[in-house]
């Protein structure tokens, strides 16, 4: 193992056992579980706008572009999101890994259910936040705090997916960003399934970053 891959396990071995550890995972973490991208998600939808997806760079303005033409789009979006996310996919063994370690504090952009799922296989209790009104609340026991910034697929119609969803999100979720400056301050966190093509999270991280530039203690993977 190569020296800053060694000090990379040290820093994530002495914040686990401190508590301190923060995971967060992106689209790429889901989808060795049988779960589409969001490139595979669209692809229907550019399809249908006659629109290769393989050359959109911008898949949330492609998404908007959709809703803009129609309406009822959007309930097309959420019932790709539905069909695509319904399925029934086991937690993968990175997902288990995880999952047995005191690890107390996840964020995702994902709206599947792998990581609770992979929490109470192991006896975990998980505290499931995806509205504003669930950051008030603390389920007793909780083992960890599960923030789903982009919603749930148990509730398709509320999740984020449009370019509009993206733009209101500092105004409609501002919990959650206030949340996630406070995490990112706090604790160390560490990437997994992530890239830059993930809808909203480099805006996101951009307006911490800017809040937070001497503060922060993250590790990406």
């Amino acid at each position: 193992m190569k020296r800053d891959q060694l000090r990379l396990v040290d820093t994530l071995s002495k914040e686990l056992e401190e508590g301190n550890l923060a995971i967060f995972a992106g689209a790429g973490f889901s989808r060795a579980a049988g779960y589409v991208d969001w490139k595979s998600l669209l692809k229907p939808i550019a399809d249908e706008l006659d629109l290769d997806v393989d050359k959109e760079w911008d898949l949330v303005t492609l998404a908007q572009y959709h809703t803009n033409v129609n309406a009822t789009n959007r309930a097309k979006l959420n019932q790709l999101l539905v069909t695509e996310f319904s399925m029934t996919a086991e937690p993968t063994e990175n997902h288990a890994i995880l999952a047995r370690l005191p690890i107390p504090t996840y964020w995702t952009t994902n709206y599947d259910r792998l990581i609770e799922t992979a929490l109470e296989k192991n006896e975990k209790i998980a505290d499931i936040k995806h509205t504003n009104k669930q950051l008030a609340t603390t389920r007793p026991k909780r083992d960890a705090i599960v923030y789903k910034m982009h919603g749930d697929i148990e509730h398709a119609a509320d999740a984020v997916l449009t370019r509009d969803d993206y733009e209101r999100y500092h105004v409609n979720m501002q919990p959650f960003i206030t949340a996630l400056s406070g995490d990112l301050v706090s604790k160390t966190f560490l990437f997994l399934g992530f890239s830059f093509t993930d809808p909203n999270l480099e805006y996101i991280l951009s307006r911490v970053r800017i809040q937070f530039t001497r503060d922060q203690r993250v590790v990406v993977k």
